[in-house]
């Protein structure tokens, strides 16, 4: 009895820290903004809506996307002025 008891303990704790660890790494996935971002990019290029016959990108057409998708990014964090932080 006692043995089962550390056992369910155990593996509740296992399967804690794994959903711990999960979590942590969904949480430096992309931000909305990004994905606006390259959504944009992709219309720009001829590359939206992503279909059967143009997915996946060449590696020329992926490189194209990075960039735009970087320089949109650029220009709304220039566009957008941050709010104050306060101390």
């Amino acid at each position: 009895m006692k043995k089962n008891l550390l056992s369910a303990i155990a593996l509740v704790s296992l399967t804690v820290a794994a959903g711990s660890a999960f979590a942590a790494e969904q949480s430096t996935g992309v931000t909305r903004e990004h994905v606006r971002a390259e959504l944009q990019a992709a219309r720009e290029l001829g590359l939206s809506p992503v279909t059967e016959f143009n997915f996946p990108y060449t590696f020329e057409q992926s490189v194209q996307l990075q960039k735009r998708t970087a320089e949109i990014e650029a220009a709304r964090h220039i566009a957008v002025p941050q709010a104050p932080s306060v101390n």
